[in-house]
């Protein structure tokens, strides 16, 4: 589906970071808790060296103690900046909305724009991957105010929206653009077969921390209110069907909670996380929560 024009509002949110003393909200709840959440995650495995008394007990590695037959002692060192690659879905499901308000790819890209700037004021790497079949945009993790320029030209073309969704082919080629370990904050609404990118996730989650970022519109996870019959329309094969309101409502919040939920169980099995956003509502809270538990797990 061809995008002529986007309601995508970068400016202000960028302008937010410069105005020192009168930060939007969100801007601010994002960049509070970035450093916070992620500064004290990442710890790379640097060598051995013998235990003492004095050490913790347990950094011992009994495998390669028995090996070398002395108590060796793992080291490690903490990350001074991270590689953030920032994933947004921008194929034809995502260009929808209940309302006239945003499509659930322009709320989605704002959200990533706030907290890419967060991350990239906190000193790490940032880089940007936009797919539908393929990447259709991309910037490699990279440090320096400039990427904030290269990140709204990205999110503001137009040619980069649209088209039909291919999990697997996008999510392989985003496992081949990191090949150091980072963090991955991928943007989409999951809707969708479970096997289309489940075990995808699974194949990044063994290089990075992975977050889900699941953004949903009121009608993915409910029918309109009231009794009657509506036309429903799969944006991503074109079928059609009709639906009696009164006999198919609960049903259809049931099923959308259940596909909520499996999102979830899949991003826990990895030992990753994700947040539900919902379209047009102000995620202020639901962000500054995710952060504040991201935050809790490392401490």
């Amino acid at each position: 589906m061809p995008v002529d024009k986007l309601r995508v509002d970068l400016a202000k949110k960028a302008s937010s970071f410069q105005v020192v003393g009168r930060p939007d909200v969100l801007s601010r709840t994002v960049e509070g808790n970035w450093a916070t959440t992620f500064k004290g995650r990442g710890l790379e495995f640097t060598g051995y060296r013998q235990y003492t008394f004095s050490d913790d007990a347990s950094l011992i590695d009994w495998k390669a103690s028995l090996r070398s037959k002395e108590t060796l002692l793992r080291e490690f060192e903490e990350f001074k900046n991270f590689k953030v690659l920032f994933v947004l879905d921008t194929s034809d499901g995502m260009l929808f909305s209940s309302s006239n308000e945003k499509f659930k790819a322009e709320f989605a890209a704002e959200i990533l724009f706030i907290i890419s700037q967060a991350a990239m004021q906190s000193g790490d790497a940032i880089g940007l991957a936009m797919f539908n079949s393929n990447i259709v945009s991309s910037l490699e993790p990279s440090f320096g105010a400039g990427m904030r320029l290269m990140f709204e030209r990205e999110l503001l073309n137009t040619k980069n929206y649209g088209g039909v969704r291919d999990f697997k082919k996008s999510l392989l080629q985003i496992h081949s653009m990191m090949a150091e370990p980072g963090i991955i904050m991928l943007f989409s609404d999951f809707l969708g077969p479970f096997e289309e990118w489940q075990r995808y996730i699974s194949l990044l989650a063994a290089r990075h921390q992975v977050f889900g970022m699941v953004v949903l519109d009121e009608r993915d996870l409910k029918l309109p209110s009231g009794d009657g019959q509506f036309f429903l329309k799969d944006p991503l094969t074109g079928e059609t069907i009709y639906v009696d309101n009164k006999k198919f409502a609960a049903e259809y919040e049931r099923l959308s909670s259940e596909h909520v939920e499996r999102i979830r169980s899949t991003f826990k099995k990895v030992q990753g996380d994700c947040l539900v956003l919902k379209n047009g509502e102000d995620p202020t809270d639901n962000l500054k929560k995710f952060f504040n538990k991201q935050s809790r797990l490392v401490n």
